[in-house]
């Protein structure tokens, strides 16, 4: 059986990431080492316009480690058979700009992931998936007003006692600063693998009401944020979920591929300099849509919803 994972920790955190850096402060507390402290200077230097306003929202993590654990779930199949699964993840991540020209950075990072899926059915064997993936990207500041930026990154899948499967993300995002308190975004975000390719499109905007709250409407993560002081944040919101794996069976090649949302609310809290420490409740199993070829497609079988808990720990920069 060769199996494909991709969790709401990868999907959501690379994208957002990416969308952070076209005009996060960079910034970074308690950077004791002269290589921070030049880093940050350089770009305070630089031509690139950081975010207006006052808010206590603070940035898109930089750096990532988390682990999720699903609940059961039933997935009924297009022939009318079930399986049941939980599923429990465990990923780190991490993006780092650097300064290229007073308009351009350049971005590389890191991401691994390991999955454990626990069958209740006769009908699929537990398993186990580690991923690894190389993000790469690049932004730019346009003009005052507009930013530019993408990534592209090469992902490897191994399951248990098979080899190494291929696909590679990619993403273009751009993001037009109207006001202090109101910016808009789009773009587009796609991922090519060996079955069908996904394609996510990436609008909307972000609107701070006051300090502590900020309407986020950038699709597909729309969510509530409260944040009463600069040490403490509140999420409420839908993010993307998703995982696949196909099966050989006899000689036929069998795919079955999930895409859900979590609907969820976190709570965290900055613990030490830029270290953020995150907890989120929810559930998952939202049937979605999604484009998959040349047309929309809805997913071939019905998912039951299912509670999930999530612990981690972000890096966030920003000021004191």
């Amino acid at each position: 059986m060769t199996v494909k994972t991709l969790g709401k920790a990868l999907q959501y955190k690379i994208n957002l990431t990416v969308l952070a850096l076209l005009g996060c402060t960079t910034s970074v507390a308690h950077a004791d080492p002269a290589f921070m402290q030049r880093w940050v200077q350089q770009f305070e230097d630089s031509e690139i316009v950081f975010q207006r306003g006052s808010t206590n929202v603070p940035f898109q993590p930089l750096a990532f480690v988390d682990t999720t654990h699903y609940g059961e779930s039933d997935i009924r199949r297009a022939d009318g058979s079930t399986v049941s699964t939980r599923q429990t993840t465990l990923s780190q991540g991490a993006v780092l700009p650097f300064l290229v020209t007073p308009r351009d950075a350049f971005l590389i990072g890191d991401w691994v992931g390991w999955s454990r899926f626990d069958s209740t059915s006769n009908e699929l064997e537990s398993f186990d998936v580690l991923s690894a993936g190389l993000p790469v990207g690049w932004f730019r500041q346009v003009n005052s007003q507009w930013q530019a930026g993408g990534f592209v990154m090469p992902l490897g899948h191994k399951a248990s006692g098979e080899d190494w499967s291929w696909e590679t993300m990619a993403g273009g995002f751009a993001r037009y600063v109207q006001s202090d308190r109101l910016w808009w975004a789009f773009g587009l975000y796609a991922d090519f693998n060996p079955g069908d390719d996904l394609y996510l499109p990436y609008l909307g905007a972000s609107y701070a009401v006051n300090d502590h709250w900020t309407l986020s409407a950038v699709m597909p993560w729309p969510a509530v944020l409260y944040a009463p002081d600069d040490r403490t944040l509140y999420r409420l919101g839908i993010s993307p979920s998703g995982a696949s794996w196909s099966s050989e069976k006899g000689k036929d090649d069998l795919q079955y591929e999930l895409d859900t949302w979590d609907f969820g609310f976190s709570a965290e809290r900055r613990v030490y300099g830029n270290l953020w420490l995150e907890g989120e409740l929810g559930v998952t199993g939202l049937t979605g849509m999604s484009i998959r070829g040349d047309d929309w497609e809805e997913p071939a079988f019905d998912v039951s919803n299912s509670p999930y808990i999530s612990i981690g720990i972000n890096f966030r920069p920003g000021l004191n």
